[in-house]
């Protein structure tokens, strides 16, 4: 909701990446991110498949699902690996789990098809 997106998106295409890809990882779901109405409406204007409801019927939002619109809608090739970690044992939620863990984000430059890295 903040713009990070597309801020990050334009500013690896400001430093030459002409072609970007991306991949979405396993994060708590829409059915299990419960957050105050008003939060979910300001999602809701930012990408309007972020909206959600819980199981309960409260309101949420799909922070995966609106990620992955907001890099379709700049033409980011991306996709999307399943998993609830709220859901599943398998993946790490503080949330569920009350203590830290770890996750990373790569970013990976490759050399141009045909030539060399520079």
């Amino acid at each position: 909701m903040a713009g990070v997106v597309p801020a990050t998106v334009q500013r690896l295409r400001d430093l030459g990446a002409v072609s970007l890809e991306a991949i979405v990882g396993p994060s708590i779901c829409g059915r299990c991110y419960e957050v105050p109405l008003r939060m979910r409406e300001a999602a809701g204007a930012v990408s309007p498949v972020t909206p959600a409801v819980t199981w309960t019927g409260t309101p949420a939002i799909d922070v995966a699902a609106g990620v992955v619109d907001q890099l379709t809608e700049l033409s980011v090739p991306c996709s999307w690996v399943p998993g609830c970690a709220r859901e599943s044992e398998d993946l790490y939620s503080y949330r569920g789990e009350g203590q830290t863990g770890r996750y990373a984000g790569v970013v990976r430059l490759l050399p141009p098809l045909g030539g060399e890295a520079a």
